[in-house]
């Protein structure tokens, strides 16, 4: 993956304090993180740390390509690491596991722009797999 702050900075978006300790948080972590999550843990670091100021935080490291929104079954949304060889706005897909929230890049897509479906011409996409991962389903046989 191409360096987050990299990508950050290609951005035009400056490498501050709190991007930095969200940045290093999701590169070290296999699965998602709600904002609420995102905030519990950043309060070990920073005094203050309001929940907006987070969202707004991720919703910019979602828009430059380091995070990747996740969408759940809930109603809160989370956010994962893109792991993409180069960032999340290179065409790629994420699959999620459902039960640990582990996120995998598919890099395969068999959708493209102009294509026609179902009578429609297609302008764009977001597609999010979800399933579970080699660990999930070996605990789930192991419970059996």
């Amino acid at each position: 993956m191409q360096d987050p702050y990299e990508l950050l900075r290609d951005s035009g978006l400056k490498l501050t304090p709190r991007r930095k300790a969200i940045i290093d948080l999701f590169s070290g972590r296999r699965g998602t993180l709600s904002p609420r999550e995102v905030q519990s843990l950043l309060k070990g670091v920073f005094t203050r740390c309001g929940l907006p100021g987070v969202y707004r935080n991720l919703e910019t490291l979602a828009d430059c390509g380091v995070l990747f929104r996740v969408a759940g079954f809930g109603r809160e949304r989370t956010y994962g690491f893109c792991g993409h060889q180069h960032s999340c706005q290179e065409h790629h897909h994420h699959i999620v596991c459902v039960s640990c929230g582990r996120s995998a890049v598919i890099e395969e897509c068999c959708y493209h722009e102009g294509m026609m479906i179902g009578g429609f011409r297609l302008v764009d996409h977001v597609l999010q797999l979800n399933g579970l991962c080699d660990t999930c389903i070996n605990e789930e046989r192991r419970e059996r």
